[in-house]
C-alpha cells in the first residue's frame, strides 16, 4: 500500500517540479535577451505621383530620423521601428513662371515580432519569420492648388516579416596605411536583411481632389466611406531593410541602415504610388548590463 501512495504522490510533485524549472529556463532566457533603444538620421528621397492632384511625378531628397527599440537574441527578435522624413519635392516641370513644390511629411511605424525558423548554410545564417503590425502616412501639402492642397495616404494593418542574419567577426591585427602603423582591435558584426509587407490593411485617402468637401462646412471634418478602403494586399506595400550592426566592445552598436519603400495603390480613380529610399546612422544603446 505504501509504494501506491509514494507513486501516487510522485505524479502529483513531479510535473509541478519539471514545469517550475521550465518556466525558470524561460524567464532566463527572456532576461538574457539583448535590448536595445536607438536614434539616427542620415538622407533620404522620395519619390511620388498622386493623381488626386497631379499627374505629374515628384521627387527629392528629405531628411530622416529613425527612432528604434530591439529586443534581439538567437531565438526571437522584436522590434520597434519609427522612420520619419521631412522634405521638398518637385517635378521636371519647373518653368519661371510655375514652380510647384510638394512639402513632405512620411512616417512609417512598425512593429514585428520574429521567431528563429532554421539556420542553414552550415548554420551561419539564421532565418526569422512571424508578424508584423505598421502605421504609415505620407501627408503632402501643395499650395499652388489652393483648395486642393493636401493630400495624402494613410495605411494600417498587419502583415509578414522574414529576417535572415548573418554574424560574423575579425580578428586583431596590425595594419599599416601609407606609413601609418595601427592595431585594429578584434570585432563582432552582423549583416541582416528583413523583408516585409502587409497583408490586411484598412485605408484613408481623399475621394478625389481633397479629403473633405470644401463646398460644405459640416462635412469638413468627417471621414466617409468614400474616403476608406482596404483588403487583402490593399493597397501593395513592399518593404526592405538592410542592417550592418558594428558590435563595440562596451556591447553599444552603430548601425548602418539602408531602406526601401514602395507603396501603390490603384481604385481607378485616384491611383498613387511611391518609393522611398533612406540610408541612416545609429547608435544603438544597451539597456541591460553587460554580461
Amino acid at each position: 500500500m505504501r509504494p501506491l501512495i509514494l507513486l501516487f504522490i510522485s505524479l502529483l510533485i513531479i510535473p509541478g517540479v519539471f514545469a517550475q524549472e521550465n518556466e525558470n529556463t524561460k524567464k532566463a532566457e527572456r532576461k538574457a535577451r539583448d535590448r536595445y533603444l536607438g536614434l539616427g538620421s542620415g538622407f533620404s528621397y522620395v519619390k511620388v505621383r498622386d493623381e488626386t492632384t497631379s499627374p505629374l511625378l515628384y521627387k527629392g531628397p528629405t531628411i530622416p530620423a529613425v527612432f528604434n527599440y530591439l529586443v534581439h537574441s538567437e531565438r526571437v527578435i522584436k522590434s520597434l521601428d519609427v522612420d520619419f522624413s521631412f522634405g521638398f519635392l518637385h517635378t521636371n516641370t519647373e518653368l519661371p513662371w510655375y514652380n510647384p513644390v510638394n512639402t513632405s511629411y512620411y512616417i512609417s511605424i512598425r512593429y514585428n515580432w520574429l521567431y528563429n525558423v532554421r539556420k542553414f548554410a552550415y548554420d551561419k545564417i539564421n532565418w526569422y519569420l512571424g508578424p508584423e503590425l505598421n502605421i504609415n502616412g505620407h501627408f503632402r501639402v501643395n499650395y499652388k492648388y489652393d483648395n486642393s492642397a493636401f493630400t495624402f495616404d494613410n495605411y494600417n494593418g498587419i502583415g509578414i516579416a522574414t529576417r535572415f542574419e548573418l554574424p560574423f567577426s575579425y580578428k586583431a591585427k596590425q595594419v599599416k596605411m601609407w606609413f601609418i602603423n595601427f592595431n585594429r582591435r578584434d570585432r563582432d558584426l552582423r549583416l541582416s536583411w528583413q523583408l516585409s509587407a502587409p497583408v490586411l490593411s484598412f485605408m484613408i485617402r481623399p475621394s478625389y481632389v481633397t479629403i473633405t468637401n470644401f463646398i460644405d462646412p459640416d462635412l469638413q471634418t468627417k471621414i466617409t466611406p468614400d474616403h476608406t478602403s482596404g483588403g487583402l494586399f490593399i493597397p501593395f506595400n513592399l518593404r526592405s531593410q538592410t542592417d550592418l550592426h558594428y558590435i563595440l566592445h562596451n556591447r553599444n552598436e552603430i548601425r548602418l541602415s539602408y531602406v526601401w519603400n514602395f507603396f501603390h495603390h490603384d481604385p481607378g480613380y485616384n491611383k498613387v504610388q511611391s518609393a522611398y529610399h533612406g540610408i541612416t546612422l545609429s547608435l544603438l544603446y544597451k539597456l541591460n548590463p553587460n554580461q
